[in-house]
């Protein structure tokens, strides 16, 4: 028995040793394999698919003004995973936005959006962005996103109400 494992140690895959104790590549074999190394080339692929999501978010327009809902979930897969998500924001004074698709591009979007409202407020020149103004920008960097191959995997909905005169984007 003993010249038998000898003669077809190499046949035998052990997990405790490196590369399962196989001498070449080993197909097929159990246990962790090695990992496969990017080239360094290759585009970004971390929201290729989103893992965290949210549902639909709905905007009416209306004689007195605009509303948004939505609901708190964020599910993981199938799983009902967040009950208490936000995915409805404020962004100065007259916008909201409203978020469905992947909860981290989200975030990463009302980073952004807080990133221009600071600076639209340390301009101090009396003026601020109307939610027609947020709603372009928005637009742009979801078509730069797209044209890098790496989209935002969300649909925004812009929501505001400035000097009486509502404003409703998809």
């Amino acid at each position: 028995m003993a010249q038998f494992f000898a003669q077809n140690s190499s046949n035998f895959h052990n997990p405790l040793l490196p590369a399962g104790g196989a001498q070449g590549p080993s197909f097929g074999s159990w246990g962790a394999q090695a990992p496969v190394a990017k080239a360094a080339n290759e585009p970004s692929t971390r929201t290729q698919s989103p893992i965290v999501t949210g549902t639909g978010v709905l905007g009416i327009k209306f004689n007195g003004g605009v509303m948004l809902a939505s609901d708190t979930l964020g599910s993981y897969g199938s799983l009902a995973r967040f009950r208490d998500v936000e995915r409805i924001k404020q962004f100065g004074d007259y916008t909201l936005i409203g978020a469905s698709g992947d909860l981290s591009d989200f975030q990463k979007i009302t980073s952004q959006m807080a990133e221009l409202n600071t600076m639209d407020a340390a301009n101090d020149d009396g003026c601020s962005l109307t939610p027609r103004d947020m709603h372009q920008y928005l637009g742009r960097v979801m078509y730069n996103r797209r044209n890098k191959f790496d989209p935002y995997w969300n649909e925004l909905v812009v929501a505001g109400d400035r000097g009486g005169q509502p404003f409703l984007g998809a």
